[in-house]
């Protein structure tokens, strides 16, 4: 499989470390996840290759190796040594949701958290601008929440893994009405639509990690 399908699925917390422990190493993408060393025992890969196999996800071919079907083929693409993550932290009163994208060098893979260990998994089109999606997940959480903030960290795989602080912005929604963007360096603007403010945003998240369309 090429890895190049874009159909969103949604995927157990099994399912995704049987996918990361087949690739050479995980990085730092489980911990991303939020996934553990107890998500790497044998109980649990094994319970993901039979998941992905049950629902015909992946097919056993020539003995002992898998296919994955082109969805599944495409997340394993963007969870295997990404360049670089951009993080999704989405705040209100009383409550919280995120989403992580994973930028990797073919492929780029948006994931979010959900209930009982589950996650929706969207492999974005080659060619697809990337901050268009990361915009979509604020914009619903900001109108359904007021007054509620999207905290937007970026940072390239090797500076995360070293440590070094990630650039950082926010796009915040009020009870009022209007819209406010603190970029990374703290430049503050202040807009009266969704709009005006995503196209500060948008402009920043281009700054903050590059977005140049994934290579085909």
């Amino acid at each position: 499989m090429d890895g190049t399908a874009t159909e969103q699925l949604s995927m157990t917390a099994a399912e995704l470390s049987f996918l990361l422990a087949s690739g050479d190493r995980p990085g730092e993408t489980p911990r991303l996840l939020g996934l553990t060393d107890a998500d790497r025992t044998d109980a649990v890969l094994s319970a993901g290759v039979g998941s992905l196999l049950l629902r015909h996800l992946a097919v056993p071919v020539d003995g002992n190796r898998l296919e994955l079907a082109p969805a599944v083929a495409a997340v394993a693409a963007g969870l295997h040594r990404p360049r670089g993550f951009v993080q999704v932290g989405l705040t209100a009163d009383d409550h919280a949701d995120g989403a992580l994208l994973l930028d990797a060098e073919r492929i780029r893979v948006l994931v979010a958290a959900r209930a009982y260990r589950c996650y929706d998994v969207s492999p974005l089109a080659p060619g697809a601008d990337a901050r268009e999606p990361l915009l979509a997940v604020a914009d619903r959480f900001l109108h359904r929440h007021r007054p509620a903030l999207a905290t937007f960290t970026a940072s390239p795989a090797a500076d995360f893994a070293l440590g070094a602080q990630p650039a950082r912005a926010t796009l915040s929604s009020s009870a009022d009405g209007t819209w406010r963007v603190v970029t990374s360096d703290g430049t503050e603007t202040t807009a009266e639509d969704f709009d005006a403010a995503a196209a500060v945003m948008r402009d920043e998240l281009g700054r903050m990690l590059s977005m140049a369309p994934a290579k085909s």
